[in-house]
């Protein structure tokens, strides 16, 4: 009797843990296509936020703070949620305190105030806390004086705040300058002025020390307060190594029980709309057993360039909305959270500043580098190269394949080789990811063009008309092959896989193609054939001669 029922106990758990175990993959399986259904949801309508220079598109119901930068030497904060007797009230109680304020040895902190007084602008500029100090200046010492500021300003429907510390003693002339350049921004208003935006207001170009600007923009989602994203661009730092390659040194150091706890999911470079930046999607498997996730993408920039700052785009999820809390479980799938950073990302660009005109809906265009996913519309005409290609999976149709604008772009058909039993009964095997196929803008092209094997071509002379028209060009500029060379000098090609090494041109040249190593046939006999094939040049020196 004892045997039976403890028989019976075994087929009752047995029963228990086969359900729960299907049901978890049921669940698991569902899952992912609901996520999915969300971010599809989430992404269909979308609130464009400028900041500082540049333009994201982030889901419409996302919560945005982007209230405070760094401009010209100042912290600089903004808000629409104050009211004008609000303003007032706050600004009498600054005036109040540095009036009251004394030092140590009992002399007034307030050096002096500037008032500001233009139509609706109006505010005030406090310099106060003037300090002596001493520092060598070769082998002298000298007296040095500083003083720090604080300023308030009241716009149309926004207040700005600004301070700084240990400023030069004629700086409050220059703040309230700076002042006089900033406007109010409407609600959602995108602007097209040329300028830096910071919250509610834009500092309207050119003002002092524009190469010293920076601002960090904040977003959430209400229903998934474990996702965060993180936007920040920062003119005038130093160049730093890029990100993957700052990545390959982490990784090299990490021991080896943190290296299994990664898994790189995404690391290459990305272009995204002529921003030449590096991306690393990475999958967390934490010790309290969640699974986190972390999408990164870097452009490093010119210091001297407010264009090209250094700009970075972080979304994480599957962080503890609490500080200091233990990681949580992301609260979206993996597939899920690709879709959404696809659809972030992609849209992050340079603020153009022409004038709007209201003419016909153009699509969009696109610059060597540019990822498209398989099923948006095709933003340029020219070749595609399929990402995940390789040289051991190929793509039915070509690697490159030349796509027009406005087209859906393609889901891949991969064709990994071939066992040796599936050649033997003439198969290619050919599989579908299930993630959409990512595809990078390699040439743009209005035509396709058959790409024949040959030999090095030779630059035709520059002819006398063209070398007129093509004088001025910047080093780093770009053209592709087959087209007229702008600047006599120096390029190089950017396709890492190309034979060419850096070769001089005449202004007006026709631009050769690039020389590539076939891939060797089945016998090999393929393996010292060269062929030739379109690419994009890059200006390295101009120079009249060679």
């Amino acid at each position: 009797m004892r045997r039976l029922r403890s028989r019976q106990v075994r087929w009752v758990g047995g029963v228990v843990a086969l359900v729960l175990m299907v049901a978890s993959f049921l669940a698991n399986s569902v899952q992912p296509d609901q996520d999915k259904l969300k971010v599809a949801k989430m992404t269909g309508k979308m609130q464009t936020v400028c900041v500082g220079r540049f333009l994201i598109d982030l889901p419409a119901e996302a919560t945005v703070h982007l209230r405070r930068g760094f401009i010209s030497g100042y912290d600089v904060a903004s808000t629409d949620r104050e009211s004008d007797d609000e303003f007032d009230a706050r600004l009498a109680q600054l005036d109040t305190e540095l009036h009251d304020a004394s030092a140590g040895d009992g002399r007034a902190v307030l050096q002096s105030i500037k008032t500001i007084a233009s139509g609706e602008r109006r505010g005030k500029v406090y310099v106060h806390n003037r300090q002596w100090a001493q520092a060598f200046e070769g082998e002298r010492i000298v007296d040095i004086e500083s003083v720090d500021l604080e300023a308030r300003l009241r716009l149309a429907h926004a207040s700005i705040a600004a301070s700084a510390k240990g400023m030069a003693l004629d700086s409050g002339d220059a703040l309230v300058r700076l002042l006089g350049r900033f406007r109010a921004l409407g609600h959602d208003e995108v602007p097209t002025e040329p300028g830096f935006c910071i919250g509610h207001a834009i500092v309207l170009d050119p003002y002092e020390h524009p190469e010293t600007e920076s601002v960090v923009m904040f977003a959430g989602l209400p229903d998934h307060p474990d996702v965060n994203i993180v936007l920040s661009s920062m003119a005038g730092v130093d160049p730093a190594p890029r990100l993957l390659e700052r990545h390959a040194v982490t990784v090299e150091r990490r021991p080896l029980f943190m290296q299994l706890a990664f898994s790189q999911l995404r690391e290459a470079a990305r272009a995204i709309h002529g921003l030449d930046g590096d991306e690393l999607v990475m999958r967390v498997r934490e010790p309290n057993f969640t699974t986190g996730y972390s999408f990164q993408w870097e452009m490093t920039g010119r210091q001297a360039d407010v264009h090209a700052p250094l700009l970075m785009l972080e979304l994480s999820a599957g962080t503890n909305p609490d500080n200091g809390g233990k990681p949580v479980q992301s609260t979206l799938s993996e597939a899920a959270l690709l879709d959404l950073w696809d659809g972030i990302a992609g849209s992050l660009r340079l603020r153009p500043t022409a004038p709007h005109q209201p003419a016909r809906a153009e699509l969009p265009t696109g610059v060597p580098g540019d990822i498209a996913l398989a099923r948006e519309r095709c933003p340029q005409t020219g070749w595609w190269h399929c990402t995940e290609a390789n040289a051991q999976v190929g793509v039915l149709g070509g690697r490159r394949q030349f796509i027009e604008a406005g087209t859906p772009m393609p889901q891949a058909l991969l064709l990994p080789q071939a066992t040796v039993w599936q050649r033997i009964r003439g198969l290619q095997p050919s599989y579908e990811s299930n993630t959409p196929t990512r595809w990078r803008l390699a040439d743009r092209r209005h035509a396709p063009r058959a790409l024949s094997a040959g030999a090095l071509t030779v630059a035709p002379a520059a002819q006398a008309p063209f070398a007129e028209a093509y004088t001025d060009c910047p080093i780093g500029a770009t053209a592709t092959s087959n087209s007229a060379c702008p600047a006599s000098g120096w390029w190089r090609c950017d396709d890492s896989a190309a034979l060419d090494g850096a070769r001089w041109f005449a202004a007006g040249s026709l631009l050769p193609g690039a020389t590539f190593q076939a891939s060797p046939g089945s016998g090999g006999a393929a393996s010292a054939q060269r062929v030739c094939r379109g690419s994009t040049w890059t200006l390295l020196r101009p120079v009249d001669q060679p």
